[in-house]
Formats: structure tokens, sequence, C-alpha cells
């Protein structure tokens, strides 16, 4: 019985917020309230995310096991970083910076040894599958447009040289394109699956 109750919440609460999308003047105020009660929820599982992050940090630094010192700095800068959010508004211009400040770094860190990541990850597929035209063209174009993007090649404004360098630098949102393409397909499917039942994240088990 709470599994068909749970299929049915979950089912009818999909389909409103779907047809809320063709009918929005009828059904503008009870998709926003859905909605609002999905962001509520939403945001009560990353406070419970937070809860345990900062438990795991707690009790490593607690018996002061591996990586201890890492988890103090987690700790301290994420109280910090609070403790400021609680007497400074968002708007302003110190807490703004504080949070930058921690925010860029950590952004352009993950995107650098994302960046050896993927060119160790063409390599192996070289080694293991050989110098294949998809290969070797993979690795071609990541090495261009690293090479591109350091900015070193700045020919003057107008020229056709500026023109192809723009051309080029602009060829991976052809990508980025198709991986959110895929994205939203793949979340289609999964809507269209526990929509009909035939997936059911919110059960405990099968």
């Amino acid at each position: 019985m709470k599994r068909i109750i749970a299929i049915l919440v979950a089912s009818l609460t999909g389909l409103t917020v779907l047809a809320g999308y063709f009918f929005q003047a009828q059904l503008a105020n009870l998709t926003g309230l859905l909605i609002e009660w999905g962001i509520l929820l939403i945001g009560l599982a990353g406070v419970i995310g937070i809860g345990y992050l900062l438990k795991m940090h707690l009790v490593r630094v607690a018996h002061w096991q591996k990586g201890s010192l890492l988890s103090l700095i987690v700790l301290v800068a994420f109280l910090v970083t609070v403790g400021i959010g609680f007497f400074l508004p968002s708007e302003s211009a110190f807490f703004r910076n504080w949070v930058l400040n921690i925010q860029i770094p950590v952004e352009t860190s993950l995107l650098a040894i994302l960046t050896v990541t993927m060119l160790f990850a063409s390599l192996r597929i070289i080694r293991t599958r050989g110098w294949t035209l998809m290969s070797a063209s993979f690795l071609i174009s990541a090495l261009i447009s690293l090479i591109l993007n350091l900015h070193y090649l700045n020919p003057a404004n107008g020229t056709a040289g500026a023109e192809w360098l723009e051309f080029v630098r602009r060829l991976p949102l052809a990508g980025l394109r198709g991986i959110l393409i895929g994205i939203a397909l793949g979340g289609l499917i999964v809507g269209l699956r526990v929509l009909l039942g035939m997936d059911r994240p919110y059960e405990d088990g099968p």
C-alpha cells in the first residue's frame, strides 16, 4: 500500500508540473506551490548533506586520523564563512569577496585537475586502443584548445587570424551543446520512467 501511495504521489506531482508548462495560466498557482515545496526539500537535503560532512570531519579531527589537518581547515573555513554570513547581508562587498576568494581558486583548481585528467585519459586510450582516427582527433583537439586558451596568440582585431582563432575557440561549444542535449534527453527518460512507476528512487528498496 505504501508503494502504491508513493507512486501515485510522485506521478501526480510530476504530471501536474509537466501540465503546468502547457497550461500556465490555469495551473500557475499550483505549479508554483509544488516548485516551492521542491526547492524547500532540496534545501533541506542540502542541510542534511552539510551536517553529514561536518560530522565526518569532526570525527576525523577528534580521533586525529589521516587528513585531520585538512578537515580542521575545512571546519574553520566553514564556521568563519557561516558566522560572517549571519552578521553581514549577502549584498555586502566584504562577504562577497570573502566567498569569491575561496570559491574561484577552488573552481580553478578543479578545472586544472580536470584538464590534466582528460589529457591522461586520452593518452591511456591511445595506449590501449592505438592510434585511431577518434583517439588522435581527441588528443590533437584537446592540445590545440589548451594552447589557444593560454591567450599567447593575440592577433589584431579584425584580421583574418583573429577571426580564425575565434572560430577555433568556439568549436568546443558544439561539444558542450551535445553534452547538454544528452543530459536533457537522459533527464527526460529518467523522468518518464519515474512518472510511469518503472523507477522508484523514493523507496528504500526494490
